[in-house]
């Protein structure tokens, strides 16, 4: 899980990186002091939650939360501030959480439990890992369509996507992304850790 925050104080910034490494070990964490700061480190990394303090110079957190989801519609927000009044702005945007400083690692890791898009620990071996040509998981998804007798073009239909991307799918062109997994399971009627663990 890729996680940014964003907050002009440092030792907040801080504390909350602890905090949210405390719970997530694996967790890949970005931070930065301002909003520029913050889409500078987007070029580098797509991420799933973005924790965003609101009341910060120059580009304020509702206004980054707006930059964000524009880019990437499936980054979970979660505003982290000291002005309630902010808050209901801030669930105009959908955010997945709305917490008042100072955040007890309780209501963090609530906040975490509930996003509004799930976020998958698929480890990167399976975006990369190929088999002669053929990813494991695009064998997986051939493998369960066939199952249930669902052929190529009903099975893009039901994703709203093209044939051709589901044959890439299957073939390891192409790796779907994390909200597209979730829809590919429910179809298919099996769990996404199916799809995506390793064979013994």
């Amino acid at each position: 899980m890729n996680i940014l925050i964003a907050d002009d104080e440092k030792l907040i910034l801080e504390d909350l990186a602890y905090d949210v490494k405390k719970l997530y070990p694996e967790a890949n964490i970005g931070t930065a002091t301002s909003a520029e700061e913050s889409m500078k480190l987007c070029e580098n990394m797509e991420y799933d939650v973005a924790m965003l303090d609101i009341d910060m110079p120059g580009t304020d957190g509702l206004t980054l939360a707006r930059q964000l989801i524009a880019t990437w519609p499936a980054i979970n927000i979660i505003f982290v501030t000291g002005y309630k009044e902010f808050a209901l702005e801030a669930h105009k945007l959908y955010c997945s959480a709305f917490l008042m400083k100072p955040v007890g690692i309780r209501n963090l890791k609530e906040a975490f439990e509930n996003l509004r898009r799930p976020v998958l620990d698929i480890p990167q071996e399976f975006y990369s890992q190929h088999y002669s040509g053929t990813d494991i998981i695009g064998k997986k998804l051939e493998m369960y369509r066939e199952q249930r007798n669902i052929s190529r073009q009903e099975m893009a239909d039901l994703m709203n996507v093209t044939r051709q991307t589901v044959f890439r799918w299957e073939h390891g062109e192409r790796i779907p992304d994390v909200l597209t997994f979730i829809k590919l399971s429910r179809i298919l009627g099996v769990e996404i850790t199916d799809i995506i663990a390793k064979p013994e």
